[in-house]
């Protein structure tokens, strides 16, 4: 069995106990349902391997939501010990929930029979974004100290005149992780066309739920050929290298001030098509929590600045964060009295090490794909009259977008 099997089989039980029992997942929600949970392993594995691990087919085999647990304390206690005894022992012999008699559905990722009142039909793609920007070059400083102007730039400071950064450092990495995920409330058993453009940029290693057709993707690269499964499933993953940097961009300065020893972050948002603001937007300054006490004259423009855990500021901004605006923040860091002195009697001033920034996005994508059509081909099961809802999302997550002093 290769290495990775077991991480990869630990990974989908948990997802199907989300999907039977709602997450988070307490000690008490999985004692309650135990008996629910081992019918879903002797499913699930076969002679030691993998075998059965989609939630739909799952559902045809399984009693869903916990319903034998919530059956069996009603039972006399004869008989409750019986039934636990009978699934005790089903991880030796075929369960009782396999019954021959129980509808199967021809799609192996696909429960039987589905019926909704409400078809619809939501594809949201999802995007985190990754990004490493160096410190400027003494050089890039240097421009930046001349090419100041009388026209506040959007990274402008709110409390100095500051030089402009009109030359900013290239990401040494920018990463978008892309999902496709797909939700489903379709009778019977559809057949879905998602046609989606990446522009010119290149996939890589994109992985497929079990539903896509891999040989119509090969025809037609950015076609999406499938029959779902009912609810949730992610279809396609994917990685975009050398995206841009995503609407939100900052910088740290350090040994600012009459003593050369304060700092300041600055961040600004850009202004790109069809976004009015950002949400959730936080800025962590990390610094280093064994030579620092504290970070004394804070004075932030707008947002609130603490210090949360060892090492660590977060500057928050609640709400809703507009396009084309801008933020400062500076300090001065509190050295530990208990260090070292230096050769010259004294104890080197402390910045901070690199700011990250995080921040959700609804309506854009760094790596400019986008839908270019959703339709159902065909639909067995579906009433010809019916009309199904389809929308799409798309939504960029700065995760762990890192910029050094």
């Amino acid at each position: 069995m290769p290495a990775l099997v077991p991480l990869e089989f630990i990974s989908h039980l948990i997802k199907v106990l989300h999907d039977y029992f709602q997450p988070p997942l307490s000690r008490q929600k999985i004692e309650k349902n135990y008996s629910t949970i081992m019918m879903l392993l002797n499913e699930m594995i076969e002679d030691g391997y993998p075998f059965v691990t989609e939630e739909n087919a799952l559902r045809d085999l399984v009693p869903f939501a916990g319903g034998l647990s919530k059956f069996l304390p009603t039972l006399p206690k004869g008989a409750a010990n019986s039934l636990k005894s009978l699934t005790s022992s089903s991880s030796s012999s075929k369960s009782f929930s396999s019954d021959s008699s129980v509808p199967r559905s021809n799609v192996p990722w696909r429960r039987s029979n589905v019926k909704h009142n409400n078809n619809e039909l939501y594809v949201d793609i999802q995007e985190t974004l990754s990004v490493i920007i160096p410190a400027l070059s003494p050089t890039q400083q240097l421009l930046n100290s001349i090419n100041s102007g009388p026209n506040p730039a959007p990274s402008a400071s709110a409390f100095y005149t500051p030089a402009v950064p009109q030359v900013l450092a290239e990401p040494i990495v920018a990463i978008a992780h892309g999902s496709v995920l797909a939700t489903t409330k379709l009778s019977g058993v559809p057949d879905i066309q998602l046609i989606l453009s990446f522009g010119n940029r290149l996939l890589e290693g994109p992985a497929f739920h079990p539903c896509v057709r891999l040989a119509r993707w090969r025809e037609r690269p950015g076609t999406l050929s499938f029959i779902p499964p009912d609810g949730k499933c992610c279809l396609l993953q994917y990685t975009i290298s050398g995206v841009e940097s995503g609407p939100i961009g900052g910088d740290l300065k350090t040994g600012l001030g009459p003593m050369k020893d304060e700092f300041e972050v600055r961040v600004w948002s850009r202004v790109p098509r069809n976004v009015k603001f950002v949400e959730n937007l936080r800025v962590e300054v990390v610094f280093d929590g064994e030579r620092v006490q504290n970070v004394k004259g804070t004075r932030a423009s707008s947002g609130e600045f603490n210090i949360e855990k060892k090492g660590v500021g977060v500057w928050r901004f609640p709400g809703k964060t507009p396009m084309g605006w801008n933020a400062s923040l500076r300090g001065t860091m509190v050295v530990n009295e208990d260090l070292e002195a230096g050769p010259d009697g004294t104890v080197a001033q402390e910045f901070p090490k690199y700011i990250r920034i995080s921040y959700d996005c609804q309506g854009m994508l760094v790596s400019g794909a986008k839908v270019e059509s959703l339709r159902i081909v065909s639909g067995k099961g579906l009433d010809d009259r019916a009309k199904p809802y389809k929308g799409v999302k798309y939504l960029t997550q700065g995760k762990d977008i890192v910029i050094r002093g």
